[in-house]
């Protein structure tokens, strides 16, 4: 029977744990963010396939083999793999999973909000796998690390996808989540997730800080000269932040620390 669990309103039954992943599993994993989750709980002796974007940890990349592209894997690569279970982000995937559940594969898709889901998620992903008390002690030492981020008090952020056309996050994302959650309001309050927006919206706007997700600091001035009153972050490892996995806290506290730089800056 396939199964397809959109885990946006995820409820975790209790009980369900044990040592050892299932025998005999063979998991595909379609998103970067899942493969350091598998890796960070101990789980990747179940991991078969990866995808050409899961570089880390870098061993994956080297140990596991590549099913291709994340929005477009190859179908003949998974089907020499033989995965009993794939687990997909969702998000830009949909065409792909259609085809896999069509092909009568397994799929499990893992897409949180926030960090609340982004936690159940890493239990849900835990219990599969055979390692419940890994998944919780990572879950636990997650909370402690955000816990112990300072806050910035009363800012604003434009969270920038793609410098042209001007894409923003939008406050329906998880990487809008992890910003509210540091003491950042996101300014780009949409129904869609990612929109497109003009310079002048944003000049007017006045965002108090804009973190680059897109492009480099240089080549956003050069293509919007005229935003000049917004302070621009831009962390040293994207994927931290755009992934959502077990290195977010380690985005997050960047986030912080450069936002905190550029006030003292000023």
């Amino acid at each position: 029977m396939l199964i397809l669990i959109f885990l946006s309103a995820l409820i975790i039954a209790p009980g369900c744990s044990s040592r050892k992943a299932p025998e005999g599993l063979r998991v595909v994993s379609l998103s970067p963010g899942i493969t350091e989750i598998i890796y960070a709980i101990g789980a990747e002796d179940a991991l078969y396939g990866i995808t050409n974007h899961c570089n880390w940890p870098p061993k994956a990349s080297r140990a596991k083999e590549s099913v291709g592209d994340f929005s477009f894997p190859s179908m003949e690569k998974i089907a020499l793999i033989q995965p009993s279970l794939i687990l997909a982000a969702g998000d830009g995937q949909r065409k792909a999973i259609s085809h896999l559940i069509n092909a009568g594969y397994d799929v499990r898709v893992f897409h949180p909000a926030d960090i609340t889901e982004l936690f159940a998620h890493i239990m849900e992903i835990g219990r599969i796998l055979g390692k419940t008390k890994n998944a919780a002690e990572l879950v636990k030492n997650m909370k402690k690390d955000i816990s112990s981020i300072p806050k910035l008090k009363n800012k604003s952020v434009f969270i920038e996808v793609c410098p042209k056309p001007l894409i923003a996050a939008s406050d329906k994302t998880f990487l809008s989540a992890i910003c509210e959650k540091i003491g950042l309001s996101n300014i780009a309050v949409f129904q869609n997730s990612y929109p497109g927006v003009n310079a002048e919206w944003l000049i007017r706007k006045k965002p108090d800080y804009i973190l680059l997700t897109g492009s480099s600091e240089q080549e956003f001035r050069a293509l919007h000269p005229y935003i000049k009153n917004s302070k621009i972050i831009r962390p040293s490892d994207i994927d931290m932040i755009v992934r959502p996995g077990p290195r977010i806290t380690r985005g997050m506290r960047e986030i912080y620390y450069l936002a905190e730089d550029a006030e003292k800056k000023q």
